[in-house]
């Protein structure tokens, strides 16, 4: 039997618990580093890794910035900046890192502080005022000329197959407004309009695309059960017609002979956004 447990933190965002977001990373890595290598970020910046989770891009902002850098992170949730913590206690970095517990609406940072902004996977979880508010932020707390680089899903390219993708459609849009995170990843191509609003100029953005085949290494196996377990316990949570709830609960059924990870033709796709904006020169 597949064991699926709480993707939650204390903060009660679903898929920000630090072991999921460490299996995603680590499925994903290689368009992951991909994406942070896009920024621009170079050696001795000083860096902002907001919404850090885990710590899961620490060790690459580490090595860009190298041993004259300087990297801050910080997260809503406590239980994850401990493991940060101990991710700092425990590896060698070749900067300097120090952690924080806050809010990304109000960043406990002076002004003009930092050379570049990461934040990656935070924005689904938020209301466009918040979504202001914490861009408003990073704007302050970068220095003239400086970048705030925000990575985001795009629910738009979401496929897993074989499967219907109709009936993907039909969930995120009866969901896009009863559950954050679907609506977040549904908003992720305006970001850079979003972050001209915010004042940035010269706002560029990137796609990136992970596709996944059979047969799957056991660390994509374990997260891409996570993504399709997270879907039937949305159909049920939402309107949707009783035919399509009943092929979202055999979704679910991890064990069943016919489950499509089991299909030697399985078919996994995201889409992400990496969207780089700059700091007004003074």
């Amino acid at each position: 039997m597949t064991d699926h447990h709480s993707t939650k933190t204390s903060t009660g965002h679903e898929l920000s618990e630090s072991s999921y977001l460490d299996s995603h990373f680590e499925a994903m890595k290689p368009e992951y580093e991909a994406m942070i290598r896009s920024v621009g970020i170079k050696s001795g910046w000083n860096v902002l890794d907001a919404g850090c989770g885990g710590g899961s891009f620490l060790p690459l902002l580490a090595e860009l910035v190298g041993s004259r850098g300087h990297i801050c992170a910080i997260d809503l949730a406590p239980e994850n900046i401990e493991r940060v913590d101990s991710l700092v206690e425990n590896k060698q970095f070749p900067c300097s890192i120090e952690t924080r517990v806050g809010n990304l609406t109000s960043l406990p940072y002076e002004d003009n502080r930092f050379d570049v902004v990461w934040c990656a996977n935070i924005t689904q979880y938020l209301t466009d005022d918040e979504l202001g508010n914490m861009l408003a932020e990073f704007h302050r707390v970068v220095r003239p000329g400086g970048l705030v680089a925000v990575k985001e899903f795009d629910l738009t390219v979401n496929l897993f197959s074989p499967f219907d993708q109709t009936m993907i459609w039909r969930l995120y849009d009866a969901a896009r407004h009863h559950i954050p995170p679907m609506q977040g990843g549904l908003r992720t191509f305006q970001l850079a309009t979003w972050l001209k609003q915010a004042g940035l100029i010269n706002v560029g953005f990137k796609s990136f695309l992970s596709e996944r085949k059979a047969p799957l290494r056991p660390i994509e196996r374990a997260f891409i059960s996570t993504i399709l377990q997270a879907h039937p316990q949305a159909a049920e949570s939402v309107d949707l017609s009783e035919q399509d709830r009943v092929v979202w609960r055999g979704l679910a059924n991890f064990d069943s002979p016919d489950h499509i990870l089991k299909h030697p033709d399985f078919y996994f796709r995201e889409g992400h956004i990496v969207v780089v904006g700059q700091a007004p020169e003074n």
